[in-house]
C-alpha cells in the first residue's frame, strides 16, 4: 500500500493490495504465522535500542512494537466477534487522519512505551491464537475500519498481517540505522 507523495491510496486501492498480498484464507494463515514469528524475533532484537527514537520515525522500538500489538489485540477480539453470531454494534464512522500521506495512529492505539520486551512478548504470544485463524469472506458481517471502510473478518486479518509486517520492517530499518543487528529468522 504505497503512497505517492502526500496523496494516500483510496480504500479500493488499499483493499486490492491487501487481497493481492494475501489471496486466500489458507495463504493468509500461513503468512500470518511467519509474520508473527518474525515480529517476536524483532521484539528480542530491539532490546539494546528499546527506548531510542528510531531515525526517521517518531517512536522508539518499544512504542512501535507496542502500537502494533495494541492493533493486533483489538483485531483479534474483533475477528472473534465477526466470526460469531453475536450482534455487531458499529462504531461512529469517523475517517482516519493522514499527515504528509501517512496514516496517523488513532488515539486508542497510541503506545505508552513503558512495557518491557518480556511484557510485549507475552502480549504478542496471546494474539497468535486470535490472528492465525482461517476466516471465510463474509460481506454480511463487517466492522468499520477508519482507513479502509467496512471490513469482514478475512479483510481484518489481512490488515493485521500487513500492519504487523509494516511495523516489523520499520523497526528492522530503525535498528539497522542505529547499528543494531537484524533478527535471525
Amino acid at each position: 500500500m504505497t503512497q505517492h507523495g502526500d496523496t494516500p491510496p483510496t480504500e479500493q486501492e488499499q483493499m486490492a493490495a491487501l487481497r493481492a498480498a494475501y489471496p486466500t484464507p489458507d495463504d493468509l494463515v500461513s503468512r500470518m504465522h511467519r509474520e508473527l514469528d518474525a515480529f517476536g524475533a524483532v521484539i528480542r532484537a530491539a532490546e539494546p535500542h528499546w527506548n531510542t527514537v528510531q531515525p526517521g520515525r517518531g517512536w522508539t522500538p518499544a512504542q512501535e512494537l507496542e502500537h502494533a500489538i495494541i492493533i493486533n489485540e483489538g483485531t483479534g477480539r474483533l475477528v472473534r466477534l465477526l466470526r460469531s453470531d453475536k450482534e455487531i454494534r458499529q462504531p461512529p464512522q469517523v475517517p482516519g487522519e493522514y499527515e504528509n500521506g501517512k496514516r496517523q495512529a488513532p488515539a486508542s492505539t497510541i503506545p505508552t512505551g513503558d512495557q518491557t520486551p518480556e511484557q510485549l512478548l507475552e502480549r504478542h504470544a496471546a494474539t497468535r491464537d486470535l490472528l492465525a485463524v482461517a476466516a471465510p469472506a463474509d460481506p454480511g458481517r463487517t466492522f468499520y475500519h477508519p482507513f479502509m471502510g467496512q471490513l469482514d473478518a478475512l479483510d481484518w486479518l489481512r490488515m493485521a498481517a500487513y500492519q504487523t509486517r509494516h511495523h516489523r520492517q520499520a523497526v528492522e530499518r530503525g535498528l539497522a540505522a542505529l547499528g543494531g543487528a537484524a533478527p535471525v529468522r
